[in-house]
């Protein structure tokens, strides 16, 4: 009797343990490589999933939505009864795909896994520039006082591996051997342009190595290096004179006055605003006119105003 309960008891435990090892999973070269429970495609490229061998299998798949939760149905693939199952990028981005596999009696499915599209953005460059240094000409050209600087940064930068960074407009992309106009040895995501140049760049996914994309002519920056007036107007402190002038009514929604009777008349006055972005200019102004401001976007901003000798006056006002 105690030999017949040992026999049943390893037996059961042998059952046990045969359902226990019913318990399926999927795997596949890229799941998980870029994000959890997921394959990402690079392009239209197909992807094997597999799982473990077992009696019989069926594959499913559900459509993705962003709704919370999937109501969508999962439906049986027709012919998806073996082991493994060949998606592509073309037909099946946006689905999750499943197993329900039998083995004896033992009957279950796997965890889900998802096929997306590539992590995907179309280049874009960010331009940082020092307030008080520049003047946007419009069109993507701006005047940049020497000895300052720019930086270039790709939005994406998660996205994109090397990089390739052009000073002047390439005849053509990919970047060929030679190009003058490829600035050489920067490989990286971001530039910090010192000279003068019309600047973009052209660059390869990380993740998919073959696709790359060109920043697009349209999206390139000119920049113009020299001594403007408005780095004069910025650096030149000796002949600045902070808050010496009237300026009323302060703040202001249309109309602003600088100055007072003895001054007379002033050959320039030039509004900024906070960046040093140059917002309004006027020539031989008198102090007795109104500057017209009610266009100016509400604000903060600085008058600097230049009178016949020579001098520069720097003034604060709000503009309402």
């Amino acid at each position: 009797m105690k030999t017949k309960l040992i026999f049943l008891a390893v037996l059961f435990m042998t059952l046990m343990n045969m359902k226990a090892q019913c318990n399926p999973t999927i795997t596949s070269p890229r799941l998980g490589v870029k994000f959890p429970d997921k394959i990402v495609f690079c392009n239209t490229e197909t992807e094997t999933l597999s799982t473990q061998t077992f009696g019989s299998y069926q594959w499913y798949k559900q459509q993705w939505t962003w709704q919370t939760p999937n109501n969508n149905p999962w439906t049986a693939i027709p012919g998806a009864t073996s082991q493994t199952l060949t998606i592509n990028g073309n037909d099946d981005q946006l689905y999750y795909f499943k197993v329900v596999v039998t083995e004896g009696d033992c009957s279950a499915e796997s965890p889900a896994v998802m096929a997306d599209g590539f992590a995907y953005a179309l280049p874009a460059m960010l331009s940082t520039f020092t307030p008080g240094t520049y003047q946007d000409l419009g069109d993507g050209e701006y005047n940049i006082c020497a000895g300052a600087s720019v930086r270039f940064d790709d939005v994406f930068p998660d996205l994109y591996g090397n990089h390739v960074w052009y000073r002047c407009i390439p005849s053509s992309p990919p970047p060929s051997p030679g190009d003058p106009c490829v600035i050489n040895g920067v490989t990286g995501d971001s530039y910090t342009a010192t000279d003068s140049g019309v600047f973009g760049f052209y660059a390869c996914t990380e993740y998919c190595p073959d696709q790359c994309e060109f920043l697009g002519t349209g999206n390139f920056i000119k920049l113009n290096f020299g001594n403007f007036e408005q780095c004069t107007l910025a650096t030149d402190e000796a002949k600045r004179k902070e808050n010496t002038l009237k300026i009323y009514p302060n703040p202001t929604a249309q109309f602003l006055y600088i100055g007072k009777d003895s001054d007379k008349k002033y050959k320039e006055v030039t509004i900024m605003d906070m960046s040093g972005k140059v917002a309004l200019q006027k020539n031989s102004h008198h102090y007795s006119e109104p500057i017209d401001v009610s266009r100016l976007v509400p604000g903060n901003y600085i008058i600097l105003s230049k009178d016949t000798e020579g001098n520069t006056y720097k003034n604060k006002f709000i503009k309402k």
